[in-house]
């Protein structure tokens, strides 16, 4: 039996007041951090994404102890092996990453030409996407978890209770975008914020939106490994169409597997 409380905290208004708790959080730490020696002689931009895994992670350690929700609950409390899901759906998952890394990377050249980026800006983006071993520590493994709990595991989940399935999933992907900061990063969370939405409303596990996450993540810091500028500009007619195809695939195959199972609670 689980023994959740406060199930359907937070609600909207809620939920987008913790975003604000969470931006004051990452500025405390930032305060903290470039206070002591031994970081002040960081670049602040090398620190981003300790700063954010810290506040997630400080933020989402308050709200388990508050709703006095187990692990093993908020993870996977569906029916069905973690073995037997990931199993089902990892392929799909993963074969999906570059069509949406290519949409994504459109949809932001687009924004960029309207809204170009400040030197401060392109240089926060760089030193997020560089494969150096923290880079990667933080953008591929420690974000995507900690993410994944605080966006799908709390928020979504609540508002899966008071809303429907689609204001749930379109509402928890836009506070997840908007706690990236900035209207650049917003456009990539947005869609990885509904894919892994309804991958979790499907399946009530974080381990299919963890995957798609940290694969994303990986896909685009390996990306810019071998293109100096944003490597969807230089990708070739072919890798696109590879891409989309296998985006198209992939969905179509989720659809097959997840879609039935509309109305179950597992």
């Amino acid at each position: 039996m689980m023994s959740e409380e406060h199930e359907t905290f937070p609600n909207a208004v809620e939920a987008t007041l913790l975003i604000v708790v969470l931006f004051a959080l990452q500025i405390m730490i930032a305060t903290v951090l470039l206070s002591i020696d031994s970081f002040a002689r960081v670049d602040p931009w090398d620190l981003s994404g300790l700063i954010s895994v810290a506040g997630n992670g400080i933020l989402f350690t308050l709200l388990l102890t508050y709703k006095k929700l187990r692990y093993r609950e908020l993870f996977h409390p569906a029916r069905h092996s973690v073995t037997a899901t990931l199993g089902l759906l990892a392929i799909p998952i993963v074969l999906m990453v570059p069509g949406l890394v290519t949409t994504a990377g459109t949809l932001n050249a687009i924004v960029v030409k309207f809204l170009p980026m400040s030197a401060n800006e392109q240089a926060a983006l760089e030193a997020m996407v560089s494969n150096h071993g923290l880079a990667i520590l933080f953008g591929c493994i420690a974000a995507p978890f900690l993410e994944e709990m605080l966006f799908r595991g709390i928020i979504l989940r609540s508002f899966l209770l008071q809303y429907s399935r689609t204001a749930s999933i379109v509402g928890s992907a836009t506070l997840f975008g908007v706690a990236h900061l900035n209207i650049y990063q917003f456009v990539t969370a947005f869609m990885v914020g509904i894919v892994a939405g309804w991958l979790y409303e499907r399946t009530r596990s974080l381990w299919p939106c963890i995957l798609l996450h940290a694969s994303y993540n990986l896909f685009v810091m390996y990306s810019y490994r071998y293109f100096e500028t944003s490597p969807t500009s230089d990708f070739t007619t072919t890798f696109y169409i590879a891409a989309f195809v296998l985006t198209i695939l992939s969905a179509l195959l989720l659809l097959r597997v997840l879609m039935p199972s509309r109305g179950r609670s597992g």
